[in-house]
């Protein structure tokens, strides 16, 4: 079939042949039509995941464990992912863990965390992605409940990781009830926007929506827009605000 196409492309509709000139333009255009038909080549996506280890976070803990696991099995078609925990926990404690691209490895690591009492450290994780990374970062996804830290250094570092192209998602577990929960909205909203993320909220028991979350910003990670276009369409309404958005641009999300 390319042999008899080959043969048509140098006669006019006329059936004479074409001139030499007109030939070689021919054959420009079907070379220039193969190779865009050529398949997007995939890149590679580094995501940050920081989590809020204190007290009131056990559950939330849970969830995160099998929805990091199940972001793997839903990106994989479409690029390489690796994955970075950080955490914080305690009076003074802060982690980063190495970069994962195996889902059991992560599983096992994330199997060791468990929760303690003590204050958020968000700034401190801002902080580290700023100054530590050194690589390219596609994102930072930030999941947590409460906001005790100073709001002007939070809006500082947010600011900086806008300027290096670095999104915050900010993944906000906000209890109707929980009055500190409903406090920290406002600043979290602002993270969100002025690194360039968005700010999606949740409610405590709704694991199902975190994975579908983390999924669509590891489709993003990987392949960017046209990771999330081929990524399964979300059931929750909530996930599927957060892909509508990564489509139209992270930067457009509400202040």
């Amino acid at each position: 079939m390319n042999i008899m196409g080959n043969a048509l492309d140098r006669r006019r509709d006329d059936g004479k042949p074409l001139s030499p000139e007109r030939q070689r333009m021919n054959e420009a255009l079907a070379r220039l039509g193969r190779e865009g038909m050529k398949e997007t080549p995939q890149r590679d996506g580094r995501l940050i995941v920081a989590l809020d280890l204190t007290g009131s976070r056990e559950h939330g803990l849970r969830q995160a464990r099998m929805a990091t696991t199940a972001m793997f099995d839903a990106v994989k078609s479409l690029g390489a992912v690796a994955v970075k925990l950080v955490y914080y926990r305690g009076l003074d404690e802060c982690r980063a863990s190495g970069w994962y691209s195996d889902p059991d490895l992560l599983s096992q690591s994330m199997q060791r965390l468990s929760c303690e009492n003590g204050q958020t450290q968000i700034a401190r994780v801002l902080r580290f992605v700023a100054l530590m990374e050194r690589e390219p970062v596609s994102g930072v996804v930030f999941v947590g409940d409460h906001c005790e830290d100073d709001a002007g250094e939070l809006r500082e570092w947010a600011a900086v990781l806008g300027q290096r192209s670095i999104p915050v998602f900010v993944f906000h577990e906000c209890a109707d009830h929980d009055e500190r929960s409903l406090d920290a909205k406002p600043l979290f909203k602002h993270l969100a926007t002025a690194s360039g993320g968005v700010y999606c909220e949740f409610k405590p028991d709704s694991g199902a929506v975190l994975r579908e979350m983390l999924s669509s910003v590891a489709a993003f990670s990987a392949a960017g827009v046209e990771g999330v276009k081929q990524a399964a369409l979300p059931h929750t309404p909530e996930a599927r605000q957060l892909q509508k958005r990564l489509l139209l641009g992270p930067s457009l999300s509400d202040i």
